[in-house]
């Protein structure tokens, strides 16, 4: 299987679930047919993106899971969070952030206080404790502007 072709992902978050194709129109009452989501999995038929994320909504799996690939291209690389920035937050949901940059910092001996680096490992353990998947959480921290330039 091409972990790169969304149409053959959809298929394999299908099968993981346990679903045939009749199962996925009876536990969506009807709303997604078998025929036409057989035919998004084969590339048959194009799925237009709002469809793909209801179908992704219904499967309950983020729709980052049918670009597996590109999702970790945009996570691959390193991330530097401005600590002045965070810091300085009254924001009540940044103590969990706050509180990791500490933490992080304090494990790595790393105290400058202005910036702080985070790798893949860190985005992931971040993500949970924000409840959030890796891509949303680039997302709050781009638009609390909580990442360095």
């Amino acid at each position: 299987m091409n972990k790169n072709n969304p149409a053959e992902q959809l298929r394999a978050i299908r099968k993981s679930k346990g679903w045939s194709l009749q199962d996925v129109e009876h536990h969506s009452n009807g709303k997604w047919k078998a025929v036409v989501v057989g035919s998004y999995e084969r590339s048959d038929r194009a799925i237009s993106l709002k469809k793909a994320i209801a179908l992704m909504d219904f499967y309950q799996v983020p729709i980052s899971e049918l670009f597996p690939e590109s999702t970790a291209k945009i996570i691959a690389r390193n991330i530097t969070l401005d600590l002045a920035k965070i810091n300085a937050s009254l924001v009540p949901q940044t103590e969990k952030l706050r509180n990791f940059t500490r933490v992080l910092s304090n494990r790595r001996k790393d105290w400058n206080g202005y910036i702080l680096t985070i790798r893949d490992n860190d985005l992931a353990f971040l993500s949970l404790l924000l409840n959030l998947d890796e891509v949303a959480t680039l997302d709050y921290l781009r638009e609390a502007e909580f990442l360095a330039a």
